[in-house]
């Protein structure tokens, strides 16, 4: 198994010709040499999670990062680039955890075969979903529900030049252990995740071996005027085949002056019984970095949980979450 997945990560970086456009998931912002950037996102919450604790309030920091990323110009049309990422807790955190995490942290290699990244970064299925969830690094994120959500250590990442906005992208995750299996997670992507350069965006992604599950998920979005939507599917089984599922998401996205309403709905089902979440909001933009926001989560927990996911939770709790916030993007 391991050989053979080592040889379809060789093959896919060198199945593509040498002409093409590359569109890089690491692009360094309006050619700088080096960028440093950073999101502020902190929010006050009310959170009730259906135990007999009740109800609490809370200072939740949302995935607030800083990093540095940049370029350099090498011979026969290559460049280098990196990606130094970490998260930062502007809130608190529990005796004995890191107030500074890391996030994705690659080098790499980009040119007319598309570009080769070595290090930790998101799989393809983490990164192919673009952006339909519009509550990303909050409570509702679709890592609440999904599987998925994973970006490993030991990765060599490939993704190919865009042919008709079309490109292949794969994750090869080394075990590190003579024991372990490698894992892959690899897929297709059509268009422009943001909507900005088409009006249409589809991705479909493979995981085998990666986080003990093997999985495929179809995203998708686009925009009727200007309400943006989106919607993916998941299917789902555990390496050792004890757990099984799906579940689908669905999301839209509605900007009125400074303002942007959103609201989503998603859904699991394992054997039989369902996990669901439902969540609407809007952020009022000061400018393009600063915004405030507001949220409400509801969730219901049915399923027999065996791991600790957002719905961890004896089976027919209900729960909820409102937060109101700021999030601030910089970068120089």
């Amino acid at each position: 198994m391991n050989k053979l997945l080592g040889y379809v990560a060789v093959a896919a970086v060198l199945a593509f010709p040498l002409s093409a456009t590359v569109v890089s998931p690491v692009q360094a912002q309006d050619n700088d040499a080096l960028t440093v950037y950073g999101r502020a996102n902190v929010s006050f919450q009310s959170n009730d999670e259906g135990n007999a604790d009740g109800r609490y309030t809370d200072v939740v920091s949302n995935s607030s990062r800083f990093g540095f990323k940049g370029f350099a110009d090498l011979e026969n049309d290559l460049e280098v680039f990196y990606q130094l990422e970490f998260g930062i807790d502007l809130a608190d955190f529990d005796e004995g955890d890191d107030a500074v995490t890391n996030r994705n942290q690659v080098v790499g290699l980009r040119g007319n075969f598309g570009e080769v990244m070595l290090g930790r970064y998101d799989t393809f299925l983490k990164d192919s979903q673009g952006k339909i969830d519009e509550f990303t690094d909050y409570e509702a994120d679709l890592k609440s529900l999904f599987r998925g959500e994973n970006r490993p250590d030991n990765t060599l990442t490939y993704y190919s030049p865009a042919f008709n906005n079309i490109k292949f992208g794969m994750t090869y995750i080394a075990s590190d252990d003579e024991d372990g299996d490698d894992g892959v997670s690899f897929g297709l992507l059509y268009g422009d995740a943001k909507l900005n350069k088409t009006n249409f965006y589809a991705a479909i992604a493979v995981d085998r071996d990666v986080a003990n599950y093997d999985i495929e998920q179809l995203s998708v979005a686009t925009k009727f005027g200007d309400v943006r939507v989106g919607a993916a599917i998941q299917q789902f089984e555990s390496i050792n085949g004890l757990y099984d599922g799906d579940g689908y998401l669905v999301s839209a996205a509605y900007p009125y002056n400074n303002w942007v309403f959103k609201g989503q709905y998603q859904s699991v089902d394992e054997s039989g019984d369902t996990d669901a979440s439902f969540s609407f909001g809007a952020d009022y933009f000061f400018s393009g970095d600063t915004r405030v926001y507001a949220w409400f989560t509801g969730r219901e927990c049915d399923i027999q949980q065996y791991e600790s996911r957002g719905c961890s939770a004896t089976p027919g709790t209900e729960q909820d979450y409102l937060a109101v916030g700021i999030r601030h993007d910089f970068s120089w």
